[in-house]
């Protein structure tokens, strides 16, 4: 699906730069997609519309070269449920712990490029309990169906004026990873 995203957005690039616009006209193509999936089971991270996703992509959108006059910020918010076939069920009573595994991302021209990187810092909140930047606890309770959390990326200013920065499109090469873990509370004395 990665892929498929970033050939979409090199395509719309070539697009672009075939046909910029004139002074009374722009155009760029539409693509449509669409992915067919096998029901999920189990704790499941989706959009925030509820489609299961794949990955979490925070896209900064085109940022005019040498042009910054504030922080690139992008964010996207998730949702942590536990799906039974096509429909969510209850979480359940307990704890999700949730984690982005580096809290720092270098963007590189096209992936690969030594010469052309960003500094993206992400973070991580949502949760009940902030560990960290990128940690948080919270806890549900047993009629629980969902939980909303959100992760964000900024480019500072400082990144996206830096001399060297080459024109194209810059990804993290490396992925970084949100891991949601769910532990079941206790049960009460009795039993119950």
């Amino acid at each position: 699906m990665k892929k498929v995203l970033f050939g979409i957005m090199a395509l719309s690039i070539a697009a672009f730069a075939a046909n910029p616009g004139t002074d009374s006209e722009a155009s760029v193509p539409v693509k449509v997609i669409a992915e067919i999936i096998t029901a999920p089971t189990g704790l499941t991270i989706t959009d925030e519309a509820g489609t299961v996703i794949d990955e979490l992509l925070l896209d900064h959108g085109r940022i005019v070269k040498g042009a910054a006059t504030s922080d690139s910020v992008a964010y996207k918010l998730f949702k942590v449920q536990r799906f039974d076939g096509t429909k969510p069920t209850k979480i359940g009573a307990g704890t999700l712990n949730v984690k982005l595994d580096e809290a720092t991302t270098t963007l590189a021209k096209n992936g690969t490029s030594t010469a052309s990187t960003l500094t993206s810092a992400l973070t991580l909140t949502g949760g009940a309990t902030q560990v960290s930047s990128k940690e948080y606890t919270h806890t549900t309770g047993a009629d629980d169906t969902e939980h909303v959390g959100r992760v964000t990326s900024t480019i500072a200013k400082t990144e996206l004026l830096k001399t060297g920065i080459e024109t194209g499109i810059h990804h993290n090469s490396r992925e970084r990873t949100l891991t949601v873990v769910y532990t079941p509370a206790k049960p009460t004395e009795g039993g119950k």
